[in-house]
């Protein structure tokens, strides 16, 4: 969905063309654009949207109320731009309790193409997160255009007619089934943006120079040579031919239509170039010049206006700063790239954000004999990125892995969003640096201090999405020919077979350090492997040959075991230097084997020590195997794709819902920004806890030392006190909290604290709470947007530093997964003859949490810290809440 947070936000959305336009919300200097947008429109789109023919008088005042709507509990309105021209304007005005009245105008030139069903989208996600339950609209009866836009939006839309006018009403709650719809539309325009890159008819290189040297020049010469079956024209302002090929001065000479332009003109003239490729109807343009958002400086103005240029005419940029774009379909045969060899023909889909890792990576692919389906070079990723390419690739059929080299990421949410979906379908294997989270400078918590000084968050997104990090080039392509050739385990049960005990023994240890296992063979296998091999053979796991094994050894005992229903995958170890057969002899044997072992639904994977082995695939045109040549890589390997396997397994789970007051949270946040605030007075954050069900102790807000006592009487037992003020951060180190303390005591320690901090807002007067201290926090992250962590609370909370972490939003079984694999997981369960405590209420309370700060954007940290979990439930003591300023 499309998620507009504030005055500022802007989001580029596709179209069902493929086109592209920005969503941000109204803003006052929108009036005039807003004046221009209605008043170009016809007079029967001006009857549609306001039922009679306004004035132009009329059509300003109504306007002037539209940009001033500033309350999204009453109002909010969305423009959508192509380039600095407003195209559409729709918002939604409350027309009684939790009920909106939502209206639309659409440019006449951009109707029919979806942009009204997706600003109603983000209308009512912005509605229901500011107590709106309902939107209605009341359109004319000959309106068929609007009844269509609430039919077609996958919103459960009610439909009554009335005397001269149709009544439309509709939940604004975002349901699984909405979502679904929303993401197959977002794959449809996707689908149709790319294909204007990957299978155009024609394609101009705009400085396609004489000389294969320069990057025009090769890229010219490479599209040529390679065999592209469309019609390539060169631009070149001075030469007549370019490689025996008819040049043209400018792409607006070029006498019939240009779908994909490559520009590889010097900087200076990239913005007219790409504005002469706008006139003449390019809808597809490649930038490979430098010199944009990644030196800084003019660099950054200079992408901004190329990408308005793109809008303006709703071409779609892949770049600048890029290698080019490769399609190794026979039936198109593209390869827009300087590149110098070309990849062989494959099923991977290749995004690099790096020109040189991209060469690096499609070289190796040609060393693993790894052909491409396509490659992209997304350089500074102005417009098109790897979400769009993940989007694109998880329909094309000829792609069967998605391989990522990532440095950075643009929208992370949306990444997540896509990469869970497509996961479940095809495997994502992605090469990261770089992606360590900034800002530790930014945050002020507990939470954020711990997470922004670490590189978790990276981890976190890929295990939640189902992502396989590789850790090096090495490990990318062997990872990569594990999943092109061979089925996923179903389990992590190896057994590994080898004519070389030490080889084995040495593979079973890397095995169980990546956590897979190593378990005996059933009896019954065992007896059928001693009556293959001889009495000294080793039959249990690993099944060790010794070094007489014949090729007949290898074929039998991989089939034997293969039939063992405790084995979920096969390690085949073998050292030529011990054997008397030849690599060639056991290699068969080994394909026959594996063929039928796959066929079972068991991989096999190949560990060959020779002097002249080399890693690759294995095959002989019915099967392939993986060849690696050190036991820790095909364990590593096997580890990674267990996991992965383990994860595509899982059901799909929704999101968990809780019964709330949105609307009442909702008014507290409006409050506090309203008055300034940046971090929520304490007692408001715990009455912003208890809009979402988030348990805490009873407690009193008192503001004299005398009130204190009082309070602490009234409370009952033993209390905490304590200080409340924005200036104390960490209230322990300082001496702001004071615990057990009777009501005598608490008034002492009032005044104490009065003396000693001066002014403050007032003091918190707390039941005191027992149980194992954890914590819960939120820390918004540059890259990846709210991270939701837990871990070991209290005063040392940093030191220990025993925290988990997860991308916002997260289901009920991840949040389980984050405590479970916290090393303080065991005080929770009894450890060492403590108490158990309730586990699953402190798993409620990190989905709680997780739904707040999922419903109001608003919250840019969090800290709960302690969270006391006992025997009876779990319960926040303590609560920092800070605002986005």
């Amino acid at each position: 969905m499309v998620e507009l947070y504030d005055a500022e936000s802007e989001v580029e959305v596709t179209l069902k063309d493929g086109s592209a336009v920005t969503l941000r919300p109204v803003r006052r200097g929108d009036f005039e654009d807003l004046c221009r947008l209605y008043t170009s429109m016809s007079r029967e789109s001006l009857l549609m949207r306001f039922f009679t023919l306004p004035c132009e008088k009329e059509i300003e005042e109504y306007l002037r109320t539209a940009v001033e709507l500033d309350d999204r509990r009453k109002g909010f309105g969305i423009v959508a731009l192509s380039g600095d021209r407003i195209v559409g304007h729709a918002e939604y005005r409350a027309s009684g309790d939790s009920r909106a009245e939502v209206a639309f105008v659409v440019s006449e030139d951009f109707q029919g193409k979806g942009l009204a069903t997706i600003m109603l989208g983000a209308l009512a996600e912005e509605a229901e997160r500011n107590g709106i339950k309902m939107f209605e609209a009341y359109v004319r009866s000959d309106n068929y255009r609007m009844v269509d836009v609430f039919k077609d939006s996958g919103f459960p839309v009610s439909i009554r007619p009335m005397p001269g006018e149709i009544y439309i009403s509709m939940p604004t709650a975002i349901t699984e089934e909405v979502m679904r719809y929303f993401e197959r539309r977002e794959v449809l325009a996707t689908l149709n943006a790319l294909k204007r890159f990957f299978y155009p008819k024609s394609v101009a290189v705009i400085g396609a120079s004489t000389s294969p040297q320069k990057v025009g020049g090769r890229t010219f010469y490479n599209i040529i040579t390679y065999g592209f079956k469309g019609v390539a024209y060169p631009v070149n302002a001075r030469s007549r031919a370019v490689m025996g090929v008819k040049a043209y001065r400018s792409v607006s000479e070029i006498p019939d239509e240009v779908d994909l332009a490559i520009i590889c003109v010097p900087v200076d003239a990239v913005l007219s170039v790409a504005e002469e490729c706008g006139k003449k109807g390019v809808k597809a343009l490649v930038v490979i010049t430098s010199g944009f958002a990644e030196v800084g400086g003019d660099g950054v103005k200079r992408q901004e206006e190329l990408l308005k240029i793109c809008q303006k005419y709703g071409m779609r940029l892949i770049g600048p700063n890029c290698m080019g774009i490769l399609c190794t379909d026979p039936e198109i045969r593209l390869h827009a790239t300087f590149a110098p060899n070309p990849p062989v023909e494959g099923h991977i889909g290749f995004a690099s954000q790096s020109g040189a890792m991209g060469l690096a990576i499609m070289d190796r692919a040609n060393y693993y004999d790894l052909g491409l389906s396509a490659y992209v070079s997304l350089g500074n990723r102005a417009d098109i990125s790897s979400n769009d390419l993940i989007e694109y690739w998880e329909e094309d059929e000829r792609t069967r892995l998605i391989m990522l080299y990532l440095e950075s990421f643009g929208n992370a949410r949306r990444f997540a969003r896509i990469a869970k979906r497509v996961s479940k379908k095809k495997p994502i294997l992605a090469l990261a640096s770089g992606l360590t989270p900034a800002g530790a400078k930014a945050v002020a918590s507990h939470t954020g201090s711990i997470v922004a000084s670490s590189g978790i968050a990276v981890e976190a997104l890929f295990r939640q999405t189902g992502v396989i990090r590789a850790s090096s080039l090495d490990e990318l392509f062997a990872i990569s020919s594990f999943l092109l050739h061979q089925p996923l385990p179903k389990g992590r049960n190896v057994c590994i077979m080898t004519n070389g005990g030490g080889l084995g023994a040495v593979t079973s240890d890397w095995c169980e350090k990546v956590g897979l296992s190593v378990p005996d063979l059933s009896e019954e296998t065992q007896k059928k492997l001693r009556a293959l091999l001889p009495d000294i053979a080793s039959v249990r796991n690993p099944v060790d040959m010794t070094p007489a094994a014949k090729m007949e050894n290898y074929e039998a005992v991989l089939k034997t075991i293969a039939d063992d229903e405790s084995v979920d995958a096969i390690i085949v170890v073998f050292v030529q230097a011990v054997s008397g057969e030849s690599s060639e002899v056991i290699h068969r044997a080994i394909l026959s084997g594996a063929e039928y072992a796959n066929n079972l639904g068991k991989p096999v994977i190949y560990i060959h020590i020779s002097e002249d082995a080399s890693e690759g695939v294995l095959g002989n045109g019915k099967v392939k195997v993986p060849v690696y040549i050190y036991p820790n890589t095909a364990a590593k390997v096997l580890g990674k794709v267990v996991e992965y396997a383990k994860w595509r397994m899982r059901p799909e789970e929704p999101y968990p819902q809780f019964d709330v007051d949105r609307g009442r949270a909702a008014s507290i946040i409006a409050d506090a920004l309203s008055r300034g605030e940046e971090w929520l007075r304490m007692d408001r954050a715990f009455e912003l806890l208890r809009c979402y069900g988030v348990r805490f102790p009873e407690y009193r807000f008192a503001r004299t030392p005398e009130e204190v006592a009082y309070a602490a009487r009234e409370i009952g037992g033993r209390v905490a006190l304590k200080a409340v003020s924005e200036k104390i951060v960490h209230k322990s180190d300082v001496g702001a909290v004071k615990l057990n303390l009777t009501p005598e005591d608490a008034y002492r320690a009032a005044q104490d604290m009065l003396r000693k901090f001066g002014d403050v807002d007032g003091f918190l007067v707390q039941k005191m709470s027992e149980g194992v201290e954890m914590f819960v926090g939120v820390v918004e992250d540059p890259h990846f947007g709210p991270l939701i962590t837990c871990g070991a609370g209290g005063t040392l909370v940093e030191i220990f530093k025993d925290v988990s972490v997860r991308v916002t939003p997260i289901t009920e079984s991840e949040a389980r997964e984050m405590v479970h694999e916290l090393k303080s997981y065991p005080l929770l369960t009894g450890y060492r003859g403590r108490e158990k405590v309730d586990v699953d209420s402190f798993i409620e309370t990190i989905l709680r949490i997780c739904c707040l700060i999922e419903d109001f954007p608003e919250i840019s940290e969090m800290d709960c810290n302690p969270v006391m979990v006992s025997r009876d439930g779990s319960e926040v003591v303590d609560v920092r809440i800070r605002l986005r300023k």
